[in-house]
């Protein structure tokens, strides 16, 4: 349900949290400007995949206006084929 969805979202959220503080302070306790850019550049990298994987998710849960280009639906495909084909109705 909804619940759970919402549920099983925050704790993804808390754990994606949880282990960007630990890189983070990993990286930090280094002290070398370039672990601090490529930490940053992964960083980056990796929340906007994080941020793929839940767009992705959201629209696979049936939030299907957040899906970008034309879909084609296979019902209403072939209600337009028969309806063609068939001028009796």
């Amino acid at each position: 349900g909804r619940f759970w969805r919402v549920t099983g979202g925050l704790l993804i959220l808390l754990i994606c949290c949880i282990n960007m503080y630990f890189v983070v302070a990993y990286v930090l306790a280094l002290n070398h400007l370039a672990l601090y850019v490529g930490a940053a550049i992964l960083s980056v990298l990796y929340l906007a995949f994080v941020a793929y994987l839940t767009w992705l998710c959201l629209v696979a849960l049936g939030l299907s206006f957040l899906a970008c280009g034309t879909s084609v639906s296979v019902t209403r495909t072939l209600l337009s084929q028969e309806e063609a084909s068939d001028p009796a109705k």
